[in-house]
């Protein structure tokens, strides 16, 4: 199967706007503190919690990547929990993309000049082509491997976009993900090894 370049196009034309948002971001920073100051405006408390929520919701449509390997699992409960995972990834991923929506818009609108914007604008940006992605994966018969690497590389994009952005919750919310999938496959390798 030979893949064709213009299947990609779109995450290429979405990479290279990501680039340039976080490359204007580095660039602008130091700048934007130099003229403001040091005082950081904290403002926003529930469009922040919002966007936190945002974080929860991407978690939690991730966790079905890890968790589709469960389906197998000799643990009823573990398998119960995977099927949930499953019937709720799409509505996770939506749900994330309009917190985050109402999240910037309230930054973009209170803030316009903060460059924690253009980052944002880049971790939109990807969201809104990954639920793209994920919407015509659900409707498309066709080349849905292509379909499902795109949607996975630009998860993986909307992770590190978020990691510069969001920062210390993003980590958290990571590392939880990371322990709680490492804690489920530790326990069915020492029930098979026990029996």
């Amino acid at each position: 199967m030979k893949v064709k370049i213009k299947e990609y196009t779109p995450i290429i034309i979405t990479g290279v706007i990501y680039f340039a948002f976080i490359f204007l971001y580095l660039f602008y920073q130091p700048y934007y503190h130099e003229l403001k100051g040091h005082d950081h405006h904290n403002g926003g408390g529930i469009f922040k919690l919002l966007g936190n929520g945002a974080i929860l919701a991407g978690t939690l449509s991730f966790s079905w990547y890890l968790l589709k390997k469960k389906l197998k699992s000799p643990f009823g409960l573990i398998k119960i929990a995977a099927k949930r995972v499953h019937s709720v990834h799409t509505y996770a991923g939506w749900t994330a993309l309009a917190l985050v929506v109402i999240h910037g818009g309230y930054y973009v609108i209170t803030n316009f000049k903060k460059p924690d914007n253009l980052t944002g604008a880049a971790a939109l940006l990807l969201l809104l082509f990954l639920a793209g992605y994920g919407f015509k994966l659900k409707r498309n018969t066709k080349k849905k491997k292509v379909l499902r690497s795109t949607h996975f590389i630009l998860s993986i994009m909307w992770i590190a976009a978020l990691l510069i952005h969001g920062g210390g919750f993003v980590i958290g919310c990571g590392a939880s993900l990371a322990v709680l999938f490492a804690g489920i496959t530790w326990l069915e390798r020492r029930s098979t090894a026990e029996a």
